[in-house]
């Protein structure tokens, strides 16, 4: 689920598959003279940064290896599966020294939840994209960020995923002087 909206993301945001096995599939978006490379990788178990970048670097195209470019400018998504989020704990320092290694690629761990799979089941990018957009889910998201909901799962998605465009929608911004006469008014504090 999470590896088919990954997928529609990069196919969304001009990447082409040009190889793929059980568990890694390979991308390339070229745009004149640039180009960028992502990897998408099922990790069934966390390891050592040196380990993975050798499992990648293993199953990589050669088309891939011979341009000067792939360890530069590839961004390694790695999708991690936990049975509850509450999990993260125990993993966290793996999963940041992982993202944190200097060597070969961008790495990007994207853990998820079976409650967070279950949230966006029956979503596409495009409605990710759209729910994402929502300022009233992003209000009840920024008040309990730890909540496995389907904005959360979003949210982690387009927080990892650095090549991904956020659509804003652009609201008029009522100045901070105006709401704070406004609140102060309502505490009826203006007598004080």
């Amino acid at each position: 689920m999470i590896i088919d909206l990954i997928h529609q993301a990069l196919d969304a945001h001009n990447f082409s598959k040009i190889h793929e096995n059980d568990s890694t599939s390979f991308y390339v978006r070229e745009d004149g003279t640039a180009i960028r490379f992502a990897v998408l990788h099922r990790l069934d178990s966390l390891m050592k940064p040196g380990e993975l970048n050798a499992i990648i670097n293993h199953s990589a195209p050669v088309e891939f290896i011979t341009d000067p470019a792939f360890k530069k400018n590839c961004d390694l998504i790695c999708i991690h599966h936990l049975d509850k989020l509450a999990e993260f704990k125990n993993y966290e320092e793996q999963i940041f020294e992982i993202e944190e290694d200097p060597h070969f690629y961008k790495k990007y761990v994207l853990y998820y939840s079976d409650t967070e799979i279950e949230a966006i089941k029956g979503l596409n990018f495009a409605k990710l994209n759209e729910l994402i957009s929502d300022k009233a889910q992003f209000d009840i998201y920024k008040n309990e960020p730890t909540a496995a909901t389907k904005y959360s799962a979003a949210a982690k998605i387009f927080i990892k995923l650095p090549f991904l465009a956020l659509h804003i929608n652009k609201m008029e911004l009522v100045p901070l002087r105006l709401q704070i006469d406004e609140a102060v008014a309502e505490a009826d504090l203006s007598t004080l």
